[in-house]
């Protein structure tokens, strides 16, 4: 699919290190390519590293100004994730992308931590790694935190007694409840970041409807699909990812804010402020997941 937005302006980030989970395709792949063409050093955390490097060969042939990397790493399992940010510890991370994801699968499944899956990917393994590399994070001067959210964050419940949907489960549900979680967590780590003073600013960013993303292999997706592309509501994943790098790399990104597409129904068109679901606007439900959190991954925060 052709790109038709306008290629976002963003700073140099020469000598930047970023770090874009699930870069191996899709936006983390387009998020990968712009941030390398900015001059980032970029790190691709991907559970497939033979897949990683492919895409890495492809972006470094592109010429970038910064470097392209493969790392493994499974947000779904926790031990991972810790094994993943140690090669951090004495490093400064500028820039975190939290893209990884998987869509609605057709029956319930657990990670090796025993969490639903599609939660434990998608929310759980991204909370974990940011706790795990906030020291990093804490020297850059500014660094950014980009959780990604969805349209569909818009359906979600959460209850931060059932993270796991033990009751009620649909892969629908669990998809939309973990993206509602990453718009909540960015919400809640900025509140964090910046009462205590930590320096790091925190963001969430919806793709819209773009091509080849997580919920192409759900029920009547290729006939979704068709109809996109006719009204030209579906947009290629470059376009898609241009919230995701505003977040990352625009000086006009603000600290908390939630972005995504503009044009109809937030489904494409150019970068914008995007709509707050309800249970992100709600202090005491944000400090409730939070909390929640952190007892189902065993990371805590500073207090």
């Amino acid at each position: 699919m052709k790109d038709r937005l306008t290629p976002l302006t963003i700073p140099s980030r020469k000598g930047r290190l970023a770090i874009v989970t699930g870069a191996s395709g899709g936006i983390g792949k387009a998020t990968a390519r712009a941030l390398g063409l900015a001059g980032a050093d970029v790190v691709l955390a991907v559970r497939n590293v033979t897949k990683g490097e492919a895409v890495a060969e492809q972006l470094r042939a592109e010429h970038p100004e910064g470097t392209h990397t493969v790392a493994h790493l499974d947000v779904s399992d926790l031990a991972s994730v810790q094994r993943f940010a140690t090669a951090y510890t004495d490093r400064r991370v500028d820039i975190l992308v939290l893209n990884a994801g998987i869509g609605p699968t057709r029956k319930r499944e657990q990670s090796v931590d025993g969490h639903e899956l599609i939660m434990a990917t998608n929310y759980l393994g991204h909370v974990a790694l940011t706790a795990h590399l906030l020291e990093p994070l804490r020297r850059a001067s500014r660094a950014r935190v980009v959780a990604l959210g969805s349209l569909v964050a818009n359906n979600g419940k959460i209850r931060p007694d059932d993270l796991n949907l033990e009751r009620r489960w649909s892969g629908a549900r669990a998809y939309a409840n973990s993206k509602l979680a990453m718009v909540m967590f960015a919400r809640e780590l900025q509140r964090h970041s910046t009462a205590g003073e930590w320096g790091v600013n925190a963001h969430a960013a919806h793709p819209g409807w773009a091509a080849g993303g997580p919920l192409q292999d759900a029920p009547h997706h290729a006939l979704g699909e068709f109809f996109g592309r006719v009204t030209r509501q579906i947009q290629s994943t470059s376009d898609g990812a241009q919230p995701v790098v505003f977040c990352a790399a625009s000086r006009q990104a603000a600290a908390g804010g939630y972005y995504g597409p503009i044009g109809m129904f937030g489904t494409s068109g150019p970068v914008g402020r995007a709509a707050l679901p309800r249970q992100a606007r709600s202090a005491r439900d944000l400090t409730a997941l939070w909390l929640a959190t952190e007892k189902a991954t065993g990371v805590e925060f500073p207090r």
